[in-house]
């Protein structure tokens, strides 16, 4: 199940990082929001697909932008739901 969520996590961040012209890979491990890969109307894409798909709460938990910089902060965070 776990590595389901990374392979769906890793398409749609891939998707994202496509729709900008931007196709280098990238690892669990890179830094996509302070990189300047992602952007803000990026991370807000990714909020609703985490709220969508996974159910967190970010009116419930706060929103922390470090959380959402990586693929492992991403799974952690999912993890922790």
């Amino acid at each position: 199940m776990i590595m389901d969520d990374r392979h769906k996590l890793r398409d749609f961040l891939a998707d994202l990082l496509r729709h900008k012209g931007d196709v280098d890979g990238f690892a669990d491990s890179d830094l996509l929001m302070t990189s300047g890969r992602l952007q803000s109307i990026d991370t807000l894409e990714l909020v609703v697909f985490l709220e969508e798909k996974y159910g967190v709460d970010f009116a419930e938990r706060g929103f922390n932008q470090n959380e959402l910089d990586s693929v492992d902060n991403i799974m952690a965070l999912i993890g922790a739901n």
